[in-house]
């Protein structure tokens, strides 16, 4: 167990609440909670407060200093090396308002702690061999993962499937590396030795290219997407852009131009997190004000990784639809939806996808309508799910096939294409009949760059940058 000093921290999020938690770990826990708890049965300090492992105490905290009763609390110990962070840990509940939690934390570092730094505890518990780097990677992921499937992928990984099978690669690799030894040593005894490691290599190849596979879906899980919704004035943009948010978050009239700024709002699409903005209608003759509402709208899209472009299907294609397909980039991602499908059409899905040009597909292309039966909503429920199906198979498709584990750092993405490149550079050397020992340099360097996943061999510069995006208490 790393020896240092005890650390105290709120590690319940600011504001108010019915409970917050005062945490401590290290050597001293177990003294400073003693001198500042009294159980409820207890008048007086008479005797010396015992705390069972695990066990839930209820009573107070009380100032020993002055005597005062700070707050009703629930206060327990968890022993090392049975806790999280490989220490003596315990944690105090009290009332969940600021004061109290302040007035705590004051007092268990006025009796020894010291105020943790971010990310504090955690860079302990793998210190300490509770977890690796790639599970402590995953914990901050826990914390602000945005749907149920960035969740998920970071439950997979602070459960260690990630790691095990870096671990099970590394292996294999010290396996390889072990037999090179000995075919340099022994030359003699082997034939062909050269090619001998060429199948296990082959797996391990494989292995990290599978992983590989998931890093894109894991950076769209973990982090997001920008999507922008784009278009002329009065298409609907605000109303789609209601329907998606669920709620009158943007200014609907039959007005063009109502629409002077941005606006933006996470969304879960589908299990994919969307930063959905709203922006000004673009058209070529506006006032000073709109002109700068457009301005902005152009910055979004430029931003964005996927743009949703509105068409009025019941008004003929104009010059300011055809000024704005022109406009767009053809590398991005792009949803063309014609709204208005409730009315006669002024044009098809055809003549649209002539003007944007050959690199808008036909299953670009949906044709939406945001009036209906008002009690019901059933069009917006349907234009929603026409939404996010045209985000998971327009925008996203193939990204989240073939993957069995989604990579959501990266620094685990960066490390795995140097462990597949270095891999693949030896696998060359031996195809090539080059001596054993430069296949050898290869594959070390390869097994440190998994290694590097799962915190051996890492810098304390690479673990300070881990932890340092944790928040206080965690």
């Amino acid at each position: 167990m790393i020896e240092s000093e005890t650390i105290a921290a709120v590690s319940t999020a600011p504001g108010e609440g019915g409970i917050g938690i005062v945490r401590m770990s290290g050597d001293k826990a177990a003294e400073i909670l003693e001198r500042i708890f009294i159980s409820a049965n207890e008048k007086t300090r008479a005797g010396k407060v015992w705390f069972a492992d695990r066990t839930m105490r209820y009573g107070h905290i009380v100032d020993p200093s002055t005597n005062e009763t700070i707050d009703e609390v629930l206060a327990v110990l968890m022993k090392s090396p049975h806790s999280y962070t490989g220490e003596d840990v315990c944690e105090i509940q009290c009332h969940g308002g600021g004061i109290p939690l302040r007035m705590i934390l004051e007092l268990v570092c006025g009796c020894g702690a010291v105020p943790a730094q971010p990310g504090e505890f955690s860079k302990r518990a793998f210190l300490n061999g509770r977890l690796d780097l790639a599970q402590a990677d995953a914990v901050i992921d826990l914390i602000r993962s945005k749907t149920v499937s960035g969740y998920n992928a970071a439950k997979e990984q602070a459960e260690g499937r990630l790691s095990s099978r870096v671990n099970a690669a590394r292996e294999t690799l010290l396996e390889i590396l072990a037999e090179i030894a000995v075919r340099i040593d022994y030359p003699g005894e082997f034939e062909e030795a050269s090619q001998a490691p060429a199948g296990a290599l082959q797996k391990v190849k494989s292995d990290i290219s599978e992983l590989l596979k998931g890093a894109e879906a894991g950076r769209i899980v973990k982090d997001g997407v920008r999507v922008v919704i784009i278009g002329k004035p009065n298409v609907g943009k605000s109303s789609l852009f209601n329907a998606l948010v669920r709620e009158d978050a943007a200014i609907v009239t039959p007005t063009p131009g109502t629409t002077r700024d941005a606006l933006e709002v996470w969304l879960d699409m589908g299990g994919i997190p969307v930063l959905l903005t709203d922006t000004a209608g673009i058209r070529d003759k506006a006032d000073e004000i709109e002109a700068l509402g457009i301005g902005k709208a152009k910055e979004q899209y430029q931003k964005a990784e996927v743009a949703i472009v509105m068409l009025d299907g019941s008004a003929p294609l104009s010059g300011e639809d055809q000024s704005l397909a022109k406009s767009l980039d053809h590398e991005k991602k792009h949803i063309i939806v014609i709204n208005k499908s409730d009315l006669p059409q002024a044009f098809d899905q055809d003549e649209a996808k002539t003007m944007f040009g050959a690199y808008i597909k036909d299953s670009d292309i949906y044709n939406i309508s945001l009036i209906g039966d008002k009690k019901e909503n059933t069009n917006e429920i349907l234009c929603i799910k026409t939404i996010e199906k045209a985000l998971k198979e327009t925008v996203f498709r193939n990204t989240f096939s073939g993957a069995s584990l989604l990579v959501t750092k990266a620094r685990h993405k960066s490390l795995l294409e140097k462990a597949y490149s270095e891999i693949r550079e030896a696998m060359e050397a031996i195809a090539n009949g080059s001596a054993p020992e430069f296949a050898e340099i290869n594959i070390r360097a390869a097994r440190e760059a998994l290694g590097e996943i799962v915190g051996e061999a890492v810098t304390d510069d690479v673990i300070d940058r881990v932890f340092e995006e944790f928040c206080v208490g965690k």
